[in-house]
């Protein structure tokens, strides 16, 4: 009995779904690369979100890829009918599709909407910059070449196990270093001049006239002149009337003048004395006799009463945590006014660069970020390579796996 399309059919689904996971996964860590480094970023912002948050990120590749790879896999059928090498069947496709797409991706990056296949003003920038654009041609051809290798080695060689573990990161990493010279285009398409450059329209005369007299003809109403509303439990209430004049200037104040009044003689200091004996200052006031004999009396010293442990004191908890509050909103408040500062000065803003393709190109591959997005997609793709392999090994149409 022939088992093979037992372990095919299995196998032929587990290739989709773990092919369809991998590009889910791919066109996410590929967005996040191009639009990290289209903004002049030197490092990638990696975010951690759900992947089905983002499976339209599949369909919107989707529709930028397939655009021209199904016209470069018609040509490249047609260029090689008569050839049996692999290789230019893939070297037909890839080189249509390196000079037809980047204009799709940065005309979605320019236009109105992303799902804008072709923007006239795509053009014009990269006739502005010819030498950054021979530039990103240059350096993209070794990287498709990689990445076509990859896709060979993963997807399209039987038996070869060792090739599918070289093809899955080689096909990731050539994937996110196109990424990166598109994001790196765009960035320097970013200082160029726009073909259509949008132009505020001026008002006529007339319009401005008929506005400014419509607006002087407004006529202002009191609240007492406008009908009262009806409230349910108050009645009738009409608002306070506007006071549109100026209160008039208060009168000046008259000055007064203060007049001196002689003092009354003094009186004699005896009779003062006399009178008020109180404030005599040479009497002196009576002390209260200590009461340290009636204690000794009645008490009899020890020596557990000579205690010198030193009595603390500590701070109320009440106090303690008003002090820490106030401590942490001080330090919110600097915190805020140091990034609206920061938003002040503009120090981030992204500046012309002096270099396009320089060594920093390669710099996003240090990060944790963009090393786990590597293996996770390598890993998904070894998977989904693995799938093709066997669905491949145990093709009954093809007769091949073991009898």
């Amino acid at each position: 009995m022939d088992l093979r399309a037992v372990i095919f059919v299995p196998a032929l689904a587990g290739s989709v779904i773990c092919g369809f996971i991998f590009l889910m996964f791919a066109a996410n860590y590929y967005l996040t690369v191009m639009e990290s480094t289209g903004v002049g970023a030197k490092e990638v912002t990696w975010f951690s979100e759900p992947i089905l948050d983002n499976a339209w990120k599949l369909g919107y590749l989707a529709w930028l890829i397939g655009l021209w790879l199904g016209p470069a896999y018609f040509i490249g059928r047609a260029a090689t009918s008569g050839m049996d090498s692999v290789w230019w069947k893939l070297a037909v496709p890839i080189a249509f599709f390196w000079l037809c797409y980047p204009i799709s991706q940065l005309s979605s990056l320019s236009g109105n909407s992303i799902w804008y296949p072709l923007v006239p003003d795509v053009f014009a920038r990269l006739a502005q910059r010819p030498i950054v654009t021979f530039g990103f041609l240059l350096l993209s051809i070794p990287i498709l070449a990689a990445f076509a290798v990859g896709f060979k080695w993963a997807f399209l060689t039987e038996d070869a196990w060792r090739l599918l573990f070289a093809g899955a990161p080689l096909m990731v990493i050539a994937g996110l270093m196109y990424a990166r010279l598109i994001g790196r285009l765009a960035f320097a398409l970013k200082f160029t001049k726009s073909l259509f450059s949008e132009k505020r329209k001026k008002k006529p005369t007339q319009a401005v006239a008929a506005n400014a007299e419509e607006k002087t003809e407004e006529v202002f109403s009191q609240p007492s002149e406008l009908p009262p509303i009806n409230t349910p439990y108050d009645g009738e209430l009409s608002g306070y009337d506007v006071k549109l004049e100026d209160d008039p200037l208060p009168r000046p104040k008259k000055r007064l003048k203060a007049e001196v009044v002689e003092s009354e003689p003094e009186r004699d200091e005896k009779s003062h004395s006399s009178n008020h004996p109180e404030f005599n200052a040479e009497r002196k006031p009576r002390r209260r006799p200590p009461r340290s004999g009636e204690i000794e009396r009645s008490r009899i010293w020890t020596e557990e009463d000579e205690d010198s442990t030193p009595y603390h004191v500590r701070e109320a908890e009440g106090m303690a945590i008003e002090r820490d509050e106030k401590e942490k909103v001080e330090k919110i408040e600097k915190h805020r006014v140091e990034e609206e500062l920061k938003l002040l000065s503009r120090d981030d803003v992204p500046k012309k660069p002096k270099v396009i393709w320089g060594p920093e190109l390669f710099a996003f591959f240090a990060q944790s970020g963009t090393i786990s997005a590597i293996m996770i997609a390598s890993g998904l793709c070894f998977l989904a390579g693995t799938m093709v392999r066997v669905a491949r090994m145990f093709n009954p149409a093809a007769g091949a796996g073991p009898d």
